[in-house]
């Protein structure tokens, strides 16, 4: 815990585990594909400089981040490996971006004209990795536009493709129908591409669940997000590779007290005790991440085992019903959000079950308000 930091709420980053999720990946995709492990959002919430330092270290060939300012932040961190910005480099970063050797995804001709316009400047080429939309319906050239944008594309002189991407939509799903689909028309847009003389050097597609579940879409760079971090992308994948959770999120009891049958729990009395209950506060809400979707929904665990939100999720607290834990609860008592105490486990998976939402939206919520600490 940081000398600063006074709330007993905080998220630890397990590098150990970073590290040894890196190398599983690794060993599973071989030597002939390199990795690019996703750090954007701020490393899905775990803290992008301290991620990214730590992956450097451990061998990672790539990184991708959303936004240009991302790719800065990674560079004056002393990050010296290759960075991709997935969005581009948008209407006032190709000059930066070519500053600090960020690889631009290139989707739009406007912004081709400003990377050549940047390039010529510097009297120096930038290398770029075209994307084709297969399927996603987000960014990316679509199939139908995309021999013309390569066609329109070679007037740009200072412009060198060192790649060709697209973004899978449905990986996860136990239908491959879509996934093919997505596969076939990106094959032919590297048709495409090589009919004219462009000679990427590396072909990406595969994201956490395609390159466990599809390793023909591996090519030459596979894109791991949740599973760097120690989450599978879905349940039956867990067999695939051996990762472990790499955020956890504890924090300490503020208050206990006893209440009788009849009173209500927090706001708008969402929960009335049906009995004599005993009532943990915690110093944590909907303001730090913790999402309100949890109220009456979620658990925690205190001395090992698993006690029950009761009410609405506050911004700046939560109550929890400890009068079946075993051990008596007290002020100052370790309580575990995410993560592991004794035999018991909060998963990531869990909360974004009972949130409704999914669990990059968990991990990513976690707000600057609780301090990240680092162990391993």
């Amino acid at each position: 815990m940081s000398s600063r930091q006074i709330r007993p709420t905080t998220a630890t980053i397990d590098l150990e585990r970073l590290r040894s999720n890196l190398e599983a990946i690794k060993a599973l995709v071989g030597e002939d594909v390199g990795v690019l492990c996703a750090v954007k959002g701020d490393a899905y919430g775990h803290g992008a400089i301290k991620v990214a330092q730590t992956l450097q270290d451990a061998g990672c060939e790539w990184f991708g981040v959303a936004l240009v300012e991302e790719g800065l932040r990674l560079r004056e961190a002393g990050i010296h490996v290759p960075i991709l910005c997935l969005e581009g480099v948008g209407p006032a970063g190709a000059d930066a971006a070519m500053r600090s050797r960020l690889t631009p995804v290139l989707y739009d001709l406007d912004e081709a004209e400003r990377i050549d316009r940047a390039a010529s400047r510097r009297h120096e080429p930038c290398g770029v990795h075209l994307k084709v939309d297969t399927g996603m319906g987000r960014l990316g050239v679509p199939l139908p536009d995309w021999e013309g944008f390569l066609d329109r594309l070679t007037q740009y002189r200072w412009i060198r493709v060192d790649g060709i991407m697209t973004h899978l939509s449905t990986a996860e799903a136990q239908s491959t129908t879509v996934t093919d689909e997505q596969a076939r028309k990106f094959l032919e847009a590297v048709r495409a591409a090589r009919s004219r003389g462009i000679r990427p050097t590396m072909l990406h597609m595969a994201n956490s669940a395609a390159l466990l579940g599809y390793p023909r879409l591996r090519f030459d760079l596979v894109r791991p997000g949740l599973l760097v971090y120690g989450v599978h992308p879905s349940p039956d994948s867990s067999a695939q590779v051996d990762v472990a959770p790499v955020m956890s999120v504890k924090t300490r009891v503020l208050f206990v007290k006893d209440v009788p049958p009849g009173v209500g729990i927090s706001y708008g009395r969402k929960f009335v005790t049906e009995r004599p209950s005993r009532i943990a506060t915690l110093p944590v809400g909907y303001a730090d991440g913790y999402p309100r979707a949890l109220s009456n929904r979620g658990e925690v665990l205190i001395h090992g085992e698993r006690a029950p939100i009761r009410g609405a999720v506050c911004m700046d607290l939560v109550m929890i019903d400890v009068t079946d834990v075993a051990t008596p609860v007290r002020a100052g008592d370790e309580v575990v959000l995410l993560g592991e105490q004794g035999d018991q486990r909060i998963t990531v998976e869990e909360l974004a079950s009972h949130a409704e939402t999914i669990p990059y939206e968990i991990l990513c919520g976690f707000s600057e308000r609780v301090p990240r600490s680092t162990s391993g």
